[in-house]
């Protein structure tokens, strides 16, 4: 290693951890050494002695010192900081999740390769335990379709949640194959989508607002998976919190027509004549609704 490629530790022969007695010592024994009076027409020397300076200047300060260390890499053979690996980790629910995909597109090979993700389900007007967009991710020069699980769905049994799969395998076969199995923006699953999906091995009812969507996972493709299922009971120890969105109840705006006990009347909406009594300043009494 060149001088010019070495750390300022390393140009004063010093470790990291040096105090700064060790730094100034350190600096005082090479500067003497390579002093350009004392190497007098060495212009090696005299470079050397310009960066053992500045190396002195930057580690004797300790602010600058602190920056500096920012900067640079571990030492060879430093021992980092070790942390206990959580054994609840999103990440080893993923992987499970990920592996499962992997089974179902061995027994479905039209099945594309897709980026799966977890997500909120929760975010919206409707709970979606999952989802398919096709073409969502961009991986090296291909588009990839994405496959959301939700995170609130991981409170369900491990059945619950191969369901889910297994319902977004369906919509990822019918793309494959051009086939259009939802109408309604995405909504309605229609006769189609439910060819498809018990070809992959689950039961759909039919719900009159989305169609043949309610999905149950039957015992003969709970066996095809019992691996899979295990491997997800395992890990499944975690779940995501319900999205809270705060619901404003509607102002009633129709006005309607009140009266006061001097036979005053005026029109109002009544929801600002429910919140609290409006006084007629002729009378003193209070306008009420009138009746029709």
């Amino acid at each position: 290693m060149t001088a010019t490629h070495q750390s300022h530790y390393q140009l004063l022969g010093i470790q990291p951890d040096a105090t700064a007695a060790d730094i100034k010592k350190a600096y005082r024994r090479l500067a003497r050494q390579h002093h350009p009076d004392k190497n007098k027409g060495d212009p090696a020397a005299a470079a050397r002695f310009r960066q053992i300076t500045e190396a002195y200047e930057v580690l004797s300060d300790p602010a600058r010192r602190k920056r500096y260390d920012q900067t640079q890499p571990p030492a060879p053979g430093t021992k980092l900081a070790s942390f206990e690996a959580d054994p609840e980790m999103a990440s080893k629910v993923l992987l499970v999740l990920e592996q499962t995909w992997q089974v179902i597109r061995a027994h479905h090979p039209q099945l594309p390769p897709v980026v799966l993700i977890i997500a909120s389900g929760t975010d919206g007007r409707q709970t979606r335990w999952g989802h398919h967009a096709p073409q969502r991710w961009h991986v090296a020069s291909q588009q990839r379709t994405e496959i959301m699980i939700s995170g609130e769905g991981l409170r369900r049994s491990a059945r619950d949640v191969l369901g889910t799969l297994l319902h977004e395998a369906a919509h990822a076969l019918a793309a494959a194959r051009g086939i259009r199995d939802t109408s309604r923006q995405g909504r309605y699953h229609n006769t189609r989508f439910a060819a498809i999906a018990r070809e992959v091995g689950i039961d759909v009812a039919k719900d009159p607002t989305i169609g043949w969507s309610v999905t149950t996972v039957p015992d003969h493709t709970a066996a095809v998976y019992e691996h899979q299922l295990a491997g997800l009971q395992a890990v499944m120890t975690m779940w995501r919190t319900d999205e809270i969105s705060a619901t404003t109840a509607r102002r009633n705006t129709n006005l309607i027509a009140a009266v006061c006990p001097c036979e005053r009347t005026i029109r109002v909406a009544a929801s600002t004549l429910a919140e609290a009594p409006i006084m007629c300043e002729a009378c003193n009494g209070s306008f009420e609704p009138k009746a029709s």
